[in-house]
């Protein structure tokens, strides 16, 4: 071999000695630490593996199992576990739905991976832990996410310790950021991508504006976090933000950018139950990106624009619960991608466009309690992957339509609330669920044939006579059947076959002249919502009807019957998980039932409750709605009722026997929107904590004790819009303060009842001036004063508008409307000692609509410029001291039905013509210097006033301050009170992924906790 062959064989050996070293080098980086593997031990065998923690995610294992001690063991090789490379560190630890159980503390050997740069302990159960704060060491994590794991308290700050990380998701479990709050948590997280902050409470703090500053975001997820303030307006020109989720924080406000960057990526825009509002800017087609858009029950309003019709991409599109208006469907036709269609519950008009049919790939259409009309078109039918389809209360018309029979995928159908003509078509027999149309005469047997169905709602319909409630024996899948709000009279037979009626879980009898609980109720083992509302039910509510799905029950009402009493000693209401119930217009006596802490609405109002309020009232952490009105209650308000302040919207203590002072339900956050405390004997100065009930539009405190001087501060309210303080012992002089600094006080009263006290002085001008709602003539508008209302729990879901009524009094009549237009505008100051004339500022208020003055000591002349008040239906200036002539002026208000200026020094001719050939004798009567029709006395030349003392004389021989023209006294309608149509009612299949959810009122789906996506 010579030289160069031993020099060539020499150097392969070299090379090949050096890939080998290379390679056995390589090996053994790959075998993790022996400190890192000990500590990923220690941590398994601090949990237990239980099977039914990850049951929600079909693709859970328990991934710890692989986890194994022997000393060759590679804990790189271990499920869930990734190391590096070159180094043998633990990089990465995804234990995502791997069955966990078991508590963590920061004394875990968790903490120990100082390399960790990704961690996922998602989908786990974690035993209501803390998050330990240990977790703050980890300071390599670009990645964490601890969602869905029964975390319990608050966030550690050391969070924010965490500055490499670029995804953080908190999601899902109990959380909360008070303590830090959410400006300090994330502060120093400047590298963020993606925050997911769902369900986590940050109710302590307005959203921050430095999240401006998170250019970099690609995802937020902050649903249901109790967000409150005006969302920086900004996050919608993020360059990289792809999806942004704010649903259901009801107290976030915020409105869309006039301009939308082209340039924009965002995928997905969620706003569902937040306080959005203003109009849909035309530049909503730049976000050419997005696939869902989600604006359900937020309060935008006006007209949709056309260009969301480029939106070609969208899947999904949720407008429902708004006040948009005009015509929309048209726009919709070239969304060709779109499977979810929300758009209820608005005022949209015109008629369903027979291009409906090119949106094939509709799974979800529901366009109920719109102005739609019209025929259906037959295109319709073409929506054969449709499972949804809600049409109801509309204005649609013609036969049941029998092109329905192609929709076979149908779940839920609901045509209640039309002009439909006839009874259910066999041709629907192949359609799994089945709810109405407007059915006239008697209930179709033919409904027996549907043997597959599932959920049946023929609620507010006309259909009559007699029904056996046998004929549902034989429905087996039957869980949902709705009744009331018909004219039917419902048979229910006690035998031996109550066993084999199907298992209900949402049940309606309402309105169907039952006169005993029906005794199948005692096998009814899955109930989540009872209606028996409007019936005959007398006697006493039995023993066994608390008994019946005590863990179930969520939505139950009783009201409108003679129900008396329990059959045995009642103090707590025994169903665990109750949210809604209504014992309202019964006979009930004795003390409050107490409700279960989970409860939302509690109404109990006209019955013969007595007694005081219990102090377990302060458990009701969740209660929105309390309706004590019209009872026997007596003693003071418990104090605990401040505990309820971050919640209630409604409180209702009207006509009672209650004494004292308010208690302090109001204070800085505070979400009132009704107070009602009248007909009692409150007493003292009024409260000025009122004035932090910022959102408050309803407030009444008439026909009580107190004692004390006009409460300008409330001017401060912005949307106070009726104010009743009738019947007290106010007095004093109604001025504006040299220190009132606010520009526009009470600028949203539509109502103002100041009757019956002792205010003096001159007629509050300076007020008049500032009344801006008051200045604006009808528009034509058939809107309501009302509030919306969301009820949310896991399984029920309720929705509804509280609509605010009105009593007007009119010498000695009572009339109740039981809702108020918007354009119902009124002042009444009369029953006081006001003096002085009569403003002309008064002629400003050109919306006005009621005007009652009556009873006071006002002089000199009636100002022609109420003639201005063109609007004026209402118009009583008696028993004051009035001289001059009646303005010729006040013949242009065509729509003055009742004008009163009886005992007054009037002197002249009456006007003639118009309406005031309808006004008779009393209108002026008192008055010895008027002439002309309706008095017998003829107006001519030599015909002269007789002198003012007799007319004086004649006047102070009446009782003035006594008589009483106008009394507006606000309440409210809600839900299911008799006289309010229930609007509608939608259930939906889970295995769909649309959790069952009802509403009386109005019923939505929910996906989850988080609805549609």
């Amino acid at each position: 071999m010579d030289v160069f062959a031993s020099i060539f064989i020499l150097s392969l050996l070299l090379v090949l000695f050096m890939n080998i070293t290379c390679v056995a080098s390589s090996l053994h980086h790959e075998l993790c630490h022996n400190d890192e593997r000990i500590a990923l031990l220690k941590f398994k065998n601090s949990f237990v593996i239980d099977n039914n923690c990850s049951s929600d995610d079909p693709i859970a294992y328990p991934k710890l199992e692989s986890w194994t001690p022997e000393n060759r063991s590679d804990c790189c090789t271990w499920n869930g576990v990734e190391c590096d490379k070159h180094t043998g560190h633990v990089i990465d630890l995804d234990l995502t739905s791997s069955c966990v159980y078991g508590s963590i503390y920061s004394t875990s050997s968790l903490f120990n991976l100082s390399h960790l740069q990704s961690l996922s302990l998602a989908g786990n159960n974690f035993n209501n832990s803390k998050i330990p704060s240990a977790m703050g060491r980890l300071s390599g994590l670009t990645y964490l996410n601890l969602s869905n794991s029964l975390f319990h308290g608050q966030v550690p700050l050391e969070i924010s310790r965490l500055s490499n990380l670029s995804s953080l998701d908190l999601s899902d479990n109990d959380l909360e950021l008070k303590r830090p709050i959410f400006s300090s948590l994330v502060r120093n997280l400047r590298n963020l991508k993606h925050l997911h902050l769902i369900s986590v409470d940050m109710s302590s703090s307005p959203v921050p504006a430095f999240l401006a500053n998170f250019t970099s975001l690609t995802s937020l997820l902050l649903d249901d976090c109790q967000l409150h303030g005006e969302l920086p307006n900004s996050i919608f020109h993020f360059p990289n933000l792809q999806i942004l989720s704010l649903r259901d924080n009801p107290h976030l406000s915020g409105y869309l950018p006039a301009e939308f960057h082209s340039s924009s990526p965002l995928k997905e825009l969620q706003l569902f139950n937040t306080s959005f509002s203003h109009k849909i800017p035309s530049s909503i087609e730049s976000l050419h990106s997005l696939q869902s858009l989600n604006f359900g029950y937020c309060r935008f309003q006006g007209l949709v624009p056309s260009s969301l019709g480029k939106l070609t991409r969208l899947t999904i599109l949720d407008l429902s619960g708004n006040h948009f208006e005009g015509q929309i469907l048209s726009i919709l036709q070239n969304l060709t991608q779109i499977t979810h269609l929300l758009l209820g519950e608005n005022q949209f008009t015109g008629k369903i466009p027979s291009s409906i049919g090119n949106l094939t790939k509709l799974t979800y259409l529901d366009l109920h309690a719109n102005k739609f009309h019209g025929l259906v078109p037959t295109s319709l039918g073409k929506l054969t992957s449709l499972i949804h389809l809600d049409l109801s209360t509309n204005n649609f018309k013609g036969q049941l339509p029998c092109f329905f029979q192609n929709l076979t995928q149908l779940i839920a159908l609901n045509l209640a609330s039309n002009e439909f003509m006839g009874q259910i078509s066999s041709c629907l027999g192949n359609l799994t669920q089945l709810e109405s149309s407007k059915i006239n005469g008697h209930a179709p047997c033919s409904i027996t044939r549907f043997t597959n169905l599932e959920y049946l709602d023929l609620y507010d319909n006309n259909l009559g006579g007699t029904l056996d409630f046998d004929m549902f024996l034989g429905l087996k899948n039957l869980d949902t059947l709705f009744l009331s709000g018909n004219m039917l009279s419902v048979q229910t037979k006690t035998s031996n076959k109550n066993g084999t009626f199907p298992r209900f879980t949402f049940l309606g009898l309402g309105s169907c002249n039952l006169t005993y609980f029906p005794d199948f109720l005692k096998y009814q083992d899955r109930l989540l919502s009872l209606d028996l509302q409007l019936n005959q039910i007398h006697g006493q509510i039995p023993k066994w009807i608390w008994n019946i799905t005590i863990e179930t029950m969520v939505y139950v009402d009783l009201s409108g019957n003679s129900l008396t009493g329990f059959d045995h000693p009642l103090v707590f209401i025994p169903w665990v998980h109750l949210t809604y119930i209504d014992l309202s217009f019964n006979k009930f006596q004795g003390q409050l039932p107490f409700p279960p802490p989970s409860t939302i609405a509690y109404r109990v109002s006209n019955n013969k409750f007595s007694g005081e309020v219990p102090p377990f009232f302060s458990n009701l952490s969740s209660l929105q709605l309390l309706d004590l009105s019209n009872n026997q209650l007596s003693g003071k308000p418990p104090p605990c009722l401040k505990n309820l302040r971050s919640t209630m919207l409604v409180l209702n203590m009207s006509n009672n026997h209650f004494h004292g002072g308010i208690p302090h339900i109001c204070a800085n956050q505070s979400n009132l929107r009704m107070i009602d405390v009248s007909n009692n004997q409150f007493q003292g100065r009024l409260p000025k904590m009122l004035a932090n009930c910022t959102m408050l539009e309803v407030l009444n405190l008439g026909n009580n004790r107190f004692n004390d001087v006009f409460p300008s501060w409330l001017g401060t309210l912005p949307k106070l819009r009726l104010l009743i303080l009738r019947s007290n012992s106010l007095h004093g002089m109604i001025l504006r303060k040299q220190n009132d600094h606010n520009p526009e006080p009470f600028s949203s009263l539509h109502v103002i009842d100041l009757s019956n006290n002792s205010f003096s002085g001159p007629l509050p001008c300076e007020y008049f001036k500032k009344w801006n709602a008051m200045k604006v003539k009808d528009s034509g508008s058939s809107s309501y004063l009302k509030m919306h209302m969301s009820f949310y729990s896991e399984t029920i879901s309720w929705s509804g508008d509280l609509d605010y009524s009105t009593t007007i009094t009119s010498k000695g009549m009572f009339i109740l409307y039981e809702k108020i237009q918007e354009a119902l505008l009124a002042i009444d100051l009369s029953s006081n000692r006001f003096e002085g004339s009569i403003s002309d500022s008064l002629g400003n208020l050109q919306g006005l609509h009621v005007l009652n003055l009556s009873n006071n000591v006002l002089t000199g002349s009636i100002p022609s410029l109420l003639g201005n008040i063109t609007e004026l239906e209402s118009l009583d200036l008696s028993h004051n001291k009035l001289s001059g002539k009646i303005p010729p002026q006040l013949e242009q208000l065509t729509y003055l039905s009742v004008f009163v200026v009886c005992h007054n020094h009037l002197t002249g001719r009456i006007p003639q013509g118009n309406q005031f050939n309808t006004f008779g004798i009393t209108s002026y009567e008192g008055n010895m210097g008027l002439c002309g029709k309706p008095l017998p006395i003829e107006c001519d030349q030599d015909y002269s006033p007789p002198p003012s003392g007799a007319v004086d004389e004649q006047q102070d021989s009446e009782s003035p301050f006594k008589f009483e023209w106008l009394t507006i006294v606000p309440g409210y309608v809600c839900g299911l009170v008799i006289g309010v149509v229930v609007e509608q009612i939608v259930a939906t299949k889970k295995h769909y992924g649309l959790v069952k959810t009802f509403s009386h009122g109005k019923l939505k789906g929910r996906k989850g906790r988080r609805g549609l996506r």
